[in-house]
């Protein structure tokens, strides 16, 4: 079973419009609503790929039934905890003709303490059920910053592993914990360690330097450039194949749970990492966020190149 964490879910709504500006007004040529958040759309794609999931996080007012009603939809288990208040709305605007992407993000509401307190309760009966627990995106107002440090305490209580994605100071918290694994993107690995880098040795040597500070799988997602990953003391190159993209919104989410998989059905390293990179893949084929094809997953994992250790003298000897 896989357990999903997603503490400020969100109603997605895509507008399609042509030549997209500030200071105009535009018709939509196509609008879509999905239930969204990070740990929804791994949810969503666990399921599609036909692993078992469990769903939580908080959830208020008709934009949190209508994310109910999409859980419901893909057979994800609902343990998701009421709150007052409503559910935010995340706005993308994708420009048809020159295929730029921009987004309008709620923060959400306040999360009440004695309604913290009921998640924290249900979370850790929730793990003991669970394999393997993801949390992911952004914390809501009223939750400490190491709140994810909390839920991955409770993780490791229960002997459970964690994979932790998110941003900013709550991963730099959050990975003081020690989860089983991370996914920054590149720019979210530049806020980290602050810098401005990077080259792609430089890359392998951060994600390295993580690794080595006890984090097994350390994933550095490139886009369509593919992904530097250190796990075990090693550092892999992906190379996704040159595809034409329907969409790159949610990409990361179906990365992660294609890790999430791969570590359910015990594959390798190397077959856990191009697995996740073809739900990546897959996840630009649809205009809707964390959705995948089996049929296209198999497709893209053949089309995947991996290397193992190709970086020398930098990533490999400065102080490792």
């Amino acid at each position: 079973m896989i357990l999903t964490v997603t503490l400020n879910p969100a109603v997605d709504k895509v507008y399609k419009v042509a030549n997209f500006c500030i200071g105009e007004v535009f018709r939509a040529e196509e609008v879509l609503t999905t239930a969204g958040g990070k740990g929804i759309n791994v949810a969503r794609v666990c399921s599609i790929l036909g692993e078992d999931v469990i769903a939580t996080g908080f959830l208020g007012g008709n934009t949190g039934a209508f994310i109910r009603e999409g859980l419901k939809a893909h057979n994800i288990v609902d343990a998701f905890i009421a709150i007052p208040g409503e559910t935010r709305t995340s706005i993308t605007v994708d420009d048809l003709i020159y295929g730029h992407s921009t987004q309008i993000l709620e923060d959400g509401p306040i999360i009440p303490n004695d309604i913290q307190q009921e998640f924290v309760a249900s979370f850790g009966t929730l793990v003991e059920i669970s394999d393997i627990v993801v949390l992911a995106g952004s914390l809501p107002i009223g939750l400490e910053t190491d709140f994810y440090g909390r839920l991955i305490d409770i993780v490791h209580a229960k002997g459970k592993k964690v994979i932790l994605d998110t941003s900013g100071e709550a991963l730099r918290l959050g990975m003081a914990h020690v989860p089983f694994m991370i996914k920054p993107n590149l720019p979210e690995l530049r806020v980290l360690i602050g810098s401005g880098l990077m080259d792609e040795e430089d890359i392998a040597y951060e994600a390295l330097n993580i690794n080595h500070s006890g984090i097994d799988l350390v994933c550095i997602t490139l886009g369509r450039d593919g992904a530097i990953v250190a796990y075990n003391g090693d550092i892999f190159r992906l190379i996704a194949p040159p595809i034409e993209t329907v969409n790159t919104v949610g990409c990361g989410d179906a990365f992660v749970a294609g890790c999430a998989i791969g570590h359910m059905r015990k594959y390798d390293i190397e077959s856990t990492l191009k697995y996740a990179m073809a739900c990546g893949i897959a996840n630009t084929q649809f205009s809707e966020p964390g959705r995948v094809d089996e049929g296209l997953v198999t497709k893209f994992f053949d089309s995947i190149s991996i290397w193992k250790n190709t970086y020398g003298l930098k990533s490999m000897i400065k102080g490792i």
